[in-house]
């Protein structure tokens, strides 16, 4: 027998096990790409829920900035458009019945997670959930913890390795649906037109706008989902004489939102390097950094520690230079060495996409992996490649990518600095003799 919805219950097909089984599940993970229905059937169901019981309900993102940046909009257009007895207040909507009540929040204020005012609700809703970090996960799904509690999520992903994504695959307690817009039977004939438009001028814009693709499909990108999934799967046969062969990175906080991050990457055979080990922290007192990094080079004696040397990390790299001789001064803005690249930042990626492309780099650690599907090559009018700004990637990602360029320093020190003369470095740039090998 036919079930008869209520009219505000008109939702595309492929969404119908989101509002028949929403008891049988505690996560909802509903993606895809434009006009296919996500957003409108989600808050139809939550406006229906809240007027037939008393609910408290968060709509939240990861950052945002006003009520603007909300769905508050979607909710006030289908109050307005069924009547529904709803108070529209500035920053919640109250149902005069059932005292229900739906408000709107920004997980993240002034670089940390705020979760005041998740302890007791019922439902929470993260729409744009490809924003969300990992660190912004692991805070917030512990606290929405009150009994038949669940957690939506609405997205169209960047990455393959998507935090929300990876957390969501393959739960039991997780309904999944993927949906588009041809599966959505209300999409108008505008609508349909831009697809197609979008989709003869460019495919890999359409794939991702519109497919819900993983940007990293794209060939704007540095490196393509194969090119990662390969450095990930590497195998080779080891020769210990090479373990000496060292390199500690260490890519410093510039904000508050950042994190330091040190890696080790050890050379296994005549080609291949393994990115050993990670470690990161978020601390604000330069002497502790200091002395955190000094810790771990005592602990993994790498031949060559390269460390970033831009911005706030000068003078911790002066201060560092000191008490360790062999350390390079990474200056990414600074002119570059090889005649492809815009500057020395750029030289460390392609060098990384080079040995990743030859098959001579093991990637193991999923912070890095995650961040470098993201990392986008720019061509500039005079045929140099550079590499997008540090702050434009957060804010699309809402992070920096601390742990992508950290392997960036590593492969531009192994590509261009020689131990034979690592005393000769300055603060500025490596400053490499061709002649050189890597190592000696």
């Amino acid at each position: 027998m036919k079930a008869i919805l209520p009219e505000i219950l008109n939702v595309p097909p492929k969404m119908l096990p989101f509002i028949f089984e929403f008891n049988k599940y505690n996560y909802f993970l509903l993606e895809g790409g434009r006009a296919s229905g996500k957003t409108q059937s989600v808050a139809r169901f939550l406006l229906y829920i809240a007027q037939k019981r008393n609910v408290r309900i968060c709509c939240g993102r990861e950052i945002q900035n006003s009520i603007n940046e909300s769905v508050k909009t979607v909710f006030v257009d289908l109050i307005e458009k069924f009547n529904l007895p709803f108070c529209i207040k500035k920053d919640n909507l109250t149902h005069q019945i059932s005292g229900s009540k739906i408000f709107f929040k920004g997980f993240r204020e002034q670089g940390s997670v705020n979760i005041k005012g998740l302890e007791g609700i019922d439902i929470l809703w993260i729409d744009e959930a490809q924003s969300i970090t990992k660190t912004t996960l692991d805070i917030i799904v512990p606290t929405i913890r009150k009994k038949n509690s669940a957690i939506i999520f609405t997205m169209n992903r960047y990455t393959r390795f998507d935090a929300v994504y990876n957390f969501c695959a393959k739960r039991d307690d997780c309904l999944h649906i993927n949906i588009n817009y041809f599966d959505n039977p209300f999409v108008d004939k505008k609508i349909l037109n831009e697809a197609n438009v979008c989709k003869n001028a460019n495919l890999n814009d359409y794939n991702h706008i519109w497919l819900g693709f993983p940007l990293s499909n794209n060939n704007e990108f540095l490196l393509s989902s194969s090119m990662i999934d390969n450095a990930i799967n590497l195998e080779f046969e080891i020769d210990s004489s090479y373990f000496s062969n060292s390199i500690m990175s260490v890519d410093l906080s510039a904000s508050g939102a950042d994190l330091c991050v040190a890696k080790l990457f050890v050379q296994q055979n005549h080609n291949i390097w393994l990115e050993k080990f990670t470690n990161s922290w978020s601390e604000s007192d330069t002497d502790i950094t200091k002395g955190k990094i000094i810790s771990l080079y005592s602990q993994w004696n790498p031949k060559i520690l390269i460390i970033d040397a831009d911005g706030l990390g000068y003078p911790i790299w002066i201060s560092i230079q000191k008490a360790i001789r062999n350390a390079i001064g990474f200056r990414g803005a600074h002119k570059p060495l090889s005649k492809y690249a815009i500057n020395a930042r750029a030289d460390g990626y392609l060098a990384l996409r080079d040995y990743i492309e030859k098959g001579y780099l093991k990637l193991t650690d999923k912070n890095a992996i995650r961040q470098l599907e993201y990392i986008k090559k720019i061509y500039k009018p005079n045929g140099l490649i550079g590499i997008q700004d540090k702050k434009e990637m957060r804010k699309i990602h809402n992070e920096s990518p601390d742990f992508a360029d950290c392997v960036m320093m590593a492969l531009y020190a192994i590509n261009y600095c020689s131990s034979a003369f690592v005393s000769s470095f300055d603060a500025y740039s490596c400053v490499v003799d061709s002649d050189f090998e890597i190592f000696d």
